[in-house]
């Protein structure tokens, strides 16, 4: 190659270089899924979120993974673009330079009364699935004979909605629901384990989710016992875990503590010591703690840190970004 074409490619490749490297100032770079595991800062809110300066505050907000609920999942805001959110959020960089993980809350263990799938005629001819009010307290939610028909069918068009607005994941709470009594007897009379009927019907989420979106996320809420199943931990990329150490009391919406009610020192033992479980098969391990002072934050933080879980301190009602973000945030 004579030398006027070396210099000429050279300079060509030099070139290039230059703008790919300008690009990644600008903008994030491309999103990848098998760094996961490699993810630092996360965050959690599920409320709030019409309001522009909410997403605003989460594109600006460096975190690696974020949680959020999904807005045209409420009855009324069926029109709203909870698209256009995630896909701003999605191309804002994370603490690394590239582009956020979000990831989409979904209670697949209760109906709640402010989604969309909810007919006013359930109020006085509720169907056969649907039972009690939540055990905890939490207004207009109520516990599902999850197994049913209808009632996977209703969460699967959510699933579906979710992964049209083009979220990374799915963030799925209330599983313990296969342990509450009244859920378990009803499960019995039916000649039904319900543990089994949850798992079952996870891997039927799991298995329509992937076939659209092979990369797509499964992160488990709480019920951290399940992690002795296989099958069961086998559906998931992590598990999150709520007050280890701090918990509000009851619906912070309703009069309710929005944190620093220390958790039974014995809770918090078989808590991590189940967690332990997760962390043995590679499962990550997120975990949020209710705080609002300063002190308990730090405790959380430093507690977390020790037992090598990924923590999020913030208050019960998640209607913002927290106030004491990782002391490396």
């Amino acid at each position: 190659m004579s030398k006027v074409k070396s210099i000429f490619f050279l300079t060509l490749f030099l070139g290039i270089a230059y703008i790919q490297t300008a690009c990644r100032k600008d903008s994030p770079g491309p999103l990848d899924k098998s760094a996961f595991e490699d993810v630092k800062f996360w965050a959690y809110q599920i409320d709030e979120l019409y309001s522009s300066s909410s997403i605003e505050a989460l594109e600006n907000s460096h975190y690696d993974l974020i949680v959020i609920d999904q807005v045209r999942s409420l009855r009324g805001d069926e029109d709203y673009n909870t698209k256009q959110d995630v896909d701003r959020i999605k191309n804002s960089p994370n603490s690394k330079g590239k582009q956020k993980l979000v990831v989409c809350y979904l209670d697949a263990g209760q109906a709640e009364k402010y989604r969309y799938y909810w007919q006013s005629s359930w109020d006085t001819n509720p169907p056969e699935w649907l039972m009690g009010p939540d055990p905890d307290g939490w207004n207009d939610n109520y516990s599902v004979m999850f197994w049913h028909a209808e009632w996977k069918s209703i969460i699967k068009n959510y699933l579906s909605n979710i992964l049209d607005d083009g979220f990374d994941g799915v963030y799925l709470d209330w599983l313990m629901i296969y342990e509450v009594p009244s859920v378990m007897e009803a499960a019995q009379s039916q000649g039904l384990n319900s543990k089994n009927e949850l798992i079952g019907f996870i891997e039927e989420l799991k298995s329509m989710a992937v076939s659209r979106d092979p990369d797509f996320i499964f992160i488990c809420q709480n019920a951290p016992e399940l992690g002795q199943e296989k099958r069961f931990t086998d559906l998931f990329d992590a598990i999150a875990q709520e007050h280890v150490w701090f918990d509000g009391a009851g619906d912070p919406d309703d009069g309710g503590d929005e944190g620093d009610h220390p958790v039974d020192p014995q809770d918090t033992e078989y808590i991590l010591e189940q967690l332990n479980t997760w962390k043995q098969k590679g499962k990550v391990v997120f975990n949020v703690e209710y705080a609002v002072s300063a002190e308990n934050a730090a405790k959380s933080y430093f507690w977390g840190e020790q037992h090598e879980l990924l923590t999020y301190v913030t208050s019960r009602r998640l209607n913002k970004l927290s106030a004491t973000p990782p002391p490396s945030y």
